[in-house]
């Protein structure tokens, strides 16, 4: 059976991404970091599903549509991946607290250094990292946190 999900790099107002983490207490991927993102239900749109994702996760406004930066299958497996990249105009304060779920907006340079990653999102987010749409998205913003 193939599994559908969707993963969206989120780039914060000033360029960085937002990565997520589960506590140990989490049933799935337990102290791993990701992009936010989760299973696309039946009959979803893969976009529709990194929306919800977006909104369910993080609470945070977004610039736009996502636009579709990957889709493949996880190397190995039949995880079908949709990977998407949109703006947000939020930073740090702006995210709200979940229960057992650390989030943070890390910059580009910094996001792959000491994290274990979720398979999916360690796949995809150096990929993303290292393209023109990531420095689209980071060039719109300063290079320091607003004041």
């Amino acid at each position: 059976m193939t599994t559908r999900i969707a993963l969206t790099a989120l780039v914060g107002r000033t360029g960085a991404v937002l990565l997520r983490m589960r506590d140990e207490q989490s049933a799935v991927r337990a102290n791993r970091w990701s992009l936010p993102g989760g299973a696309i239900r039946p009959g979803e749109t893969p976009v529709n599903a990194a929306k919800r994702h977006i909104a369910e996760q993080t609470g945070l406004p977004v610039d736009g549509e996502p636009d579709l930066f990957w889709h493949g299958f996880l190397p190995g497996t039949r995880i079908d991946v949709y990977c998407f990249a949109v703006g947000t105009p939020a930073w740090g304060p702006d995210i709200v607290a979940q229960q057992g779920v650390l989030a943070e907006f890390v910059p580009g340079e910094d996001a792959l250094s000491g994290r274990a990653f979720t398979p999916a999102s360690g796949f995809v987010l150096g990929r993303f990292l290292d393209s023109n749409e990531y420095l689209t998205l980071a060039g719109r913003f300063f290079p320091s946190d607003p004041v």
